[in-house]
């Protein structure tokens, strides 16, 4: 599978990156390496980090009082070799 998209904040990594689940493909969206849900698109997921409809990460952090960009281009990009 591709690459995936990453974005550091003071209190962590949050990751957006291809998986297989199911037999489809999705993407998996992560915070610290915790796994907060699985989405038909990258876009998706991040909508739904954005709007606070994601798994809550078990640290009980709230998630939507991170600075994270709100459209994807803003995440750094990171090719799987």
């Amino acid at each position: 599978m591709g690459g995936y998209w990453f974005c550091d904040t003071l209190q962590g990594e949050f990751r957006i990156a291809p998986t297989r689940w199911a037999g489809q493909d999705r993407v998996l969206l992560s915070y610290e390496g915790e796994a907060l849900g699985c989405y038909d698109t990258a876009e998706v997921a991040l909508d739904r980090l954005l709007q606070g409809e994601t798994c809550p990460p078990s640290c009980g952090l709230d998630l939507r009082r991170l600075p994270v960009p709100a459209r994807l281009s803003d995440w750094a990009y990171a090719a799987r070799g």
